[in-house]
């Protein structure tokens, strides 16, 4: 299934591929793909959405950190810890936790709402879950339709919040929303991070912040798939932002921005222990992750790493000052076969040549050769004489590039009716769901993050 869950009704059985256009011939044959053809690019009302939207809930817990002890969760008698609420929540509740300060809600298994009747859990006010260092706000296993709204997590270890399968593998956690969450100082420079998700199906990530995930991920995918990462802001992380590894798999990473990234922003893959794939039998480390219409500012290694990722796709991105490399092509788990069919394509990439070590990193173990780099425009701010980037002789030359010409962006990295970017795009893979506003890209799409007024 690919996010037939997420979609609005008209694409109620459609895949993420088939909610944008792209060319039956973008995706060489034999490989795990379900195109669809056309290449007219999609209305923003088709950006795909999370399953809650809409939900009326029957039931409502209340929460409040002043509460009595004993209460009952009503209005006038709350509870005064969240665990307690979604111990008692039934399919159609929605816990209301009132502003405060409060413990770690611990360990919970097979907290499950249902498609129409989820259980979430609500802010209302600044709540704050602090971990004091030693504990980890919040583990949930075998979770189903649940949705977590605002809360504040900090101070955890070893992670901020831990969803998972519970090792059964054919059993997923899914249909799970986070929205509006604020992740921030998890960890102490272990394998710490701030969203840690193994065997987790059908999520939807959105509208939050991760800051200071020391020394993990913000994310941390392990055999995950069906899912959207949108409009979450990542800032100031001592490694990478973003990992989709473990089998992972249909994962669209969009509208989001990764500002002062110390190593990679996304690897597209990884590295993951044999016993930890989800499937067991997956060829890759990653699949069909689409990465689409982001922001990229000052990434300490590189904004993206294809790493034993087949058919994945980084496109329509705008990429402000990399600091190393601007992407890298890499294997790191050779009991896995290699990934392959990559696309860089449609982004704005704009540069110190000084701080650019190497346009493409390319190890050992890959297959460059069947990547794709093509309608990239590349202007670097301290060469005026920059000729176009050099990836070596082991990946095709690019193709319709734009070199050395101002993409004249403005303050929030949006470009002007006047852009040499504009409508010099080509059509993508899977299709484009929306710009980073998700404003519909024209038909062809500009380069970069954002379709020109």
């Amino acid at each position: 299934m690919k996010l037939t869950w997420l979609c609005v009704t008209l694409l109620i059985a459609s895949s993420l591929s088939g909610c944008g256009g792209g060319g039956d011939d973008e995706i060489p044959p034999g490989n795990n793909q379900n195109n669809s053809g056309g290449s007219t690019q999609p209305a923003a009302s088709l950006f795909p959405r999370a399953f809650d939207q809409g939900i009326s809930y029957q039931t409502t817990i209340y929460v409040s950190s002043g509460a009595t002890a004993g209460g009952d969760g009503s209005q006038d008698t709350p509870y005064n810890n969240i665990r307690d609420a979604l111990l008692n929540a039934t399919p159609g509740t929605r816990i209301t936790i009132a502003a405060g300060n409060y413990a770690p809600i611990g360990t919970l298994s097979n907290i499950q709402g249902t498609a129409q009747a989820p259980i979430s859990l609500i802010a209302n006010g600044t709540v704050t879950i602090d971990g004091g260092t030693t504990n980890m706000a919040l583990q949930l296993t075998d979770a189903r339709y649940v949705v977590i709204d605002g809360l504040t997590i900090q101070n955890t270890l070893p992670h901020g919040i831990n969803i998972d399968d519970g090792g059964s593998y054919d059993t997923p956690s899914e249909y799970v929303v986070l929205r509006n969450m604020h992740f921030r100082n998890i960890g102490n420079g272990g394998n710490n991070d701030c969203l840690k998700m193994s065997g987790v199906d059908n999520f939807y990530i959105e509208d939050s912040e991760f800051e200071n995930c020391n020394q993990g991920e913000a994310i941390d995918l392990v055999g995950c798939h069906d899912g959207v990462i949108t409009g979450n802001d990542f800032h100031d992380i001592p490694r990478n932002a973003m990992n989709t590894k473990g089998g992972s798999a249909n994962i669209l990473i969009h509208g989001n921005r990764f500002v002062d990234i110390s190593q990679r922003a996304i690897n597209a893959g990884g590295s993951t222990g044999t016993p930890y794939f989800r499937p067991f039998n997956a060829t890759y480390e990653g699949s069909e992750i689409q990465i689409v219409a982001n922001i990229f500012v000052r990434s300490g290694s590189t904004p993206v790493a294809f790493v034993g990722c087949d058919t994945c796709v980084f496109a329509n991105n705008t990429i402000i000052e990399p600091q190393q490399y601007v992407a890298r092509i890499l294997e790191e788990n050779t009991s896995r076969t290699a990934g392959a069919y990559g696309y860089f394509i449609n982004n704005i990439v704009v540069f110190n040549a000084s701080q650019v070590s190497t346009f493409v990193n390319v190890g050992a173990g890959t297959n460059p050769a069947t990547f794709t780099f093509d309608s990239n425009l590349w202007y670097a701010l301290d060469d005026n004489s920059f000729s176009g980037p050099n990836f070596g002789s082991s990946i095709p030359p690019e193709t319709n590039s734009v070199i050395q010409q101002n993409p004249n962006l403005n303050l929030d990295y949006s470009i002007p009716a006047n852009s040499p970017a504009v409508g010099q795009g080509r059509s993508v893979p899977r299709g484009l769901v929306g710009d980073y506003d998700r404003n519909p890209y024209s038909t062809p799409p500009s380069m970069g993050a954002f379709e020109a007024p």
